[in-house]
């Protein structure tokens, strides 16, 4: 058969002696050159005998070949199969590469069919995930359409109805938001105060028509617009911010404003807008109360006030220097009791005038007619006499006076007027401090500030009086200790004349404590005012 088979392109087959040398080559071959065919590896590996076997091998020209070969014992030689490697798997790769095309057609084709269900899956998905982002912004008007008779098609039915009632829902509480909004509009435009509501950037959120008349000047459609971009009048202005900066319900501003030929005067309030639940702040609610006859009244009543007492000032004058007139005997003598009653008149008429003098001095100091006289003292020394003058006042309580105070403490103010103002401190501390207590003087000096304060071990002051202590005539209830409720208000007038601040201090279970600071470098100006140099 070797003599027809014609094996691929360059496969040939032949019979080889013992030696290796050409027994039989057939015909179809006789082209190729087999002189040197013992020399080719599969035949010296043919004529060592043994079973048929397939190897691979290279020739010396760096040609891969496969091959077969087989012993043939009757001639004592082999018969040999030889193809270049190429040749011989060309079948082989052929297939290999349909395979491939095959694989690489159904690779293509799965990805599109996946691309195809994908996209089928995700647009439902997607016009879900949009329509909720849009209901989340409370467009409850968003409807799905799926046509994929599975369960995406019920999720959709599902989300439809959920935004049927959603939008039902909204709009209930819209109505109710709507009629809340206008009662809360109806009191706040009814009332005869001034409303004003502001977010936290200060943009106006709501303002009641007597609000924009104190204000006054403004444009129209003032929602969403920021107070202090509208707001002309500098006054009003600047008064609205300090309120707002403070941000203390307790703080107000007395705002004084002309309309037309008269001057209204308002009292302006803030207090913070909360949530309840979440307690975020969500701005400020500015009240504006018109205080103008409460003024008046209160003029009014310091007016006749002021000139009762100055009337009553000469007669009592006159009286108590009668009395010690009489005390002296110089009209004639006088027995034990009637010395004692005129001693009686004496104190009471002492009394009286020191009460009439601090109504008239609170009468000068309002009308900025307080003269200070400024002069170099060491307030150290100021304490210290007002200790030893205010000892025999305490001791009959056993009161024990502390002063803790650097040695040299030098400051410019009216050392008069501070001696009345540690006097007046110490004076109070003594009315309500308990036997065997303890009175305080503090000085201290920090940069440019005199810090000092008076303390004492009684009752205290309730946190209901702290800011009202310094008010005319004003005492605590309960608390008997006699006075006329104007040392307090003297004091403050004193210091605050001075540039400084007077302030209680609440300290529960603790006795009182009154603290002033004061500028150490006072001056007068041209005009003679007290500046700060």
């Amino acid at each position: 058969n070797i003599s027809f088979e014609k094996i691929g392109n360059t496969g040939i087959s032949f019979i080889v002696s013992e030696k290796g040398d050409p027994f039989y080559i057939p015909e179809i071959f006789s082209d190729i050159d087999f002189s040197k065919c013992n020399q080719w590896e599969i035949t010296r590996q043919a004529i060592k005998g043994g079973a048929s076997v397939t190897i691979d091998y290279q020739d010396e020209k760096g040609i891969n070949y496969v091959g077969a070969y087989a012993y043939l014992p009757s001639i004592n030689g082999a018969i040999i199969v030889r193809q270049e490697k190429n040749d011989a798997y060309v079948y082989a790769m052929d297939i290999k590469k349909d395979a491939l095309k095959i694989l690489m057609f159904f690779i293509i084709a799965v990805a599109i069919l996946s691309y195809i269900f994908s996209q089928n899956m995700a647009k439902p998905i997607i016009k879900i995930t949009k329509a909720a982002d849009a209901v989340a912004k409370e467009d409850f008007d968003q409807k799905i359409e799926i046509n994929t008779n599975d369960e995406l098609k019920d999720l959709a039915d599902t989300f439809n109805n959920m935004t049927d009632q959603l939008k039902k829902y909204s709009e209930i509480q819209i109505e109710k938001i709507l009629k809340e909004r206008e009662n809360t509009q109806a009191v706040l435009f009814s009332t005869e105060d001034g409303i004003l509501m502001i977010d936290t950037e200060n943009k106006i959120q709501l303002i009641n028509r007597k609000a924009a008349s104190i204000i006054g000047d403004l444009p129209e459609n003032l929602e969403n617009k920021n107070l202090f971009q509208v707001i002309k009048d500098e006054k009003i202005k600047n008064s609205l911010e300090e309120l707002i900066s403070k941000n203390d319900e307790k703080f107000f501003k007395e705002i004084s404003i002309e309309q037309g030929q008269t001057i209204r005067i308002f009292k302006c309030f803030i207090k913070d807008i909360v949530l309840p639940d979440k307690k975020e702040q969500l701005g400020y609610l500015l009240a504006m109360y018109d205080i103008t006859l409460d003024k008046e009244i209160e003029k009014m009543k310091d007016s006749f006030l002021h000139s009762v007492t100055h009337d009553l000032r000469n007669p009592m004058g006159a009286i108590k220097g009668f009395v010690e007139f009489m005390l002296k005997e110089i009209p004639g003598p006088i027995n034990e009791a009637q010395k004692k009653m005129l001693i009686s008149m004496d104190r009471a008429s002492v009394r009286l005038l020191a009460m009439i003098n601090n109504i008239l001095d609170v009468a000068k100091m309002e009308a900025g007619k307080m003269d200070i006289n400024l002069s170099t003292v060491n307030i150290r020394d100021i304490a210290a006499r007002v200790i030893d003058l205010m000892e025999s006042l305490g001791q009959k309580k056993k009161i024990k006076f502390v002063l803790e105070a650097q040695e040299d403490i030098n400051i410019n103010v009216d050392a008069n007027l501070m001696e009345r103002v540690l006097t007046n401190l110490v004076g109070n501390s003594i009315k309500f401090t308990p036997e065997n207590g303890t009175i305080t003087i503090g000085l201290k000096k920090e940069n440019d500030i005199l810090r000092g304060w008076v303390e004492d071990t009684g009752p205290g002051i309730p946190q209901d009086y702290i800011d009202k202590v310094f008010d005319k005539f004003e005492q605590v209830k309960g608390q008997k200790a006699g006075g006329t409720g104007l040392g307090l208000t003297i004091s403050k007038h004193i210091v605050e004349g001075h540039k400084g601040k007077i302030w209680a201090e609440y300290r529960p279970d603790k006795g009182a404590m009154f603290v002033f600071t004061l500028p150490l470098n006072l001056t007068k100006d041209e005009l003679g005012k007290i500046v700060i140099k």
